[in-house]
This record gives structure tokens, C-alpha cells and sequence, in this order.
């Protein structure tokens, strides 16, 4: 029964990630640093189905895959890990709360956008800063990295406002996926 659970288990991350993939991929709105995308909408979505731990690696490898597959191979480490963790914290958060209403989620998806806005705010930077070779200072680093914020706060408040109607339609179902 281990064995069926575990199969279950990596067949929905498998899943979450591909519509995770895809998400990011079919609407994509160019911005001076990347592009503005739906994706996080299935970040959001892949944390309250799947929790905070499966939803997080759904997450981060839909999103890696974004870039890797997008031509943004440079962006592809860093969102992984902030995809990763975006999920990982709004998950956590619902999950703590005990609860899947809109109260909760809705909260947990603004507080893990906030995360994403400075950390690819720093990731930014810490790019421009490689790409320079060190030959600006991380203030100029810093100044170019806030070209960004504009673009990730549409994509973020994107993905929420999406979310929120999403997971509280799925609410409905009862979706007991890992029981």
C-alpha cells in the first residue's frame, strides 16, 4: 500500500508540474528583464492541493522548467528555489491554519507573493551583477534589478486573483488526494 501512495504521490507532482509548465508557458507577456506570466496562479493552486512539501517541488520544477524551456536558462536556478519556496510558504501557512477558506488563502498567496517580489528583486541583482562581471557596484545592481518589480507585481497579483476563485471552487470538491 506503501508502494501505491508513494506512486500516487509522484504522479501528482508530476502533474501539478506539468500544469505548472504550461501555465507559465502559453501566456507569456514580455517584460524588460523576462516576462509576465500566469504560472503563479499554479504555483498557488499546486500548494492548496498539494500541500506545502509536494506542491512546492510541482512548483519549482513547472517553473524551472519555464525558463530552462523558455530560453531564460540564467533566471532557471534562481526560480527554482523561489518558486519552491512561494509554494512552500503559502502551503505552510494554510496548512498551519488548519483551514482552506478564502480568510486563509487568500492571505497565504499575498504573503509568499511578497516573498517573490524581493527575491527575485535580489536574484535581479545578483544577476546583473554577474553578467558585469563585477564591473557595476550593487547599488547599480540594486537600481537595475527594480526595472522588474513593476512586471512581478502584475504576475503576482495575477496568479492570486486567479487562485483565489480556483481554490475556492476546489474547496467544493473536497479533494482528498494523500489519504
Amino acid at each position: 500500500m506503501k508502494e501505491k501512495n508513494q506512486i500516487r504521490e509522484l504522479t501528482f507532482i508530476a502533474l501539478f508540474a506539468a500544469m505548472t509548465y504550461i501555465a507559465g508557458s502559453i501566456v507569456k507577456i514580455p517584460s524588460v528583464g523576462g516576462f509576465v506570466h500566469i504560472g503563479d496562479c499554479m504555483v498557488f493552486v499546486s500548494a492548496y492541493i498539494l500541500g506545502s512539501r509536494r506542491g512546492a517541488i510541482a512548483s519549482g520544477i513547472g517553473m524551472l522548467l519555464v525558463d530552462v524551456l523558455g530560453g531564460y536558462m540564467v533566471w532557471a536556478p534562481f526560480t527554482f528555489v523561489i518558486k519552491f519556496l512561494m509554494a512552500f510558504i503559502a502551503g505552510f501557512i494554510i496548512e498551519k491554519a488548519g483551514s482552506q477558506t478564502l480568510r486563509v488563502v487568500l492571505p497565504a498567496c499575498i504573503t509568499a507573493g511578497i516573498f517573490m517580489l524581493f527575491a527575485y528583486f535580489f536574484a535581479g541583482a545578483i544577476i546583473a551583477l554577474f553578467i558585469s562581471g563585477n564591473a557595476i557596484s550593487i547599488a547599480a545592481g540594486l537600481a537595475y534589478a527594480a526595472k522588474d518589480i513593476p512586471g512581478n507585481i502584475v504576475q503576482v497579483s495575477t496568479g492570486i486573483a486567479i487562485a483565489a476563485p480556483v481554490c475556492a471552487m476546489l474547496k467544493r470538491f473536497k479533494l482528498e488526494l494523500f489519504t
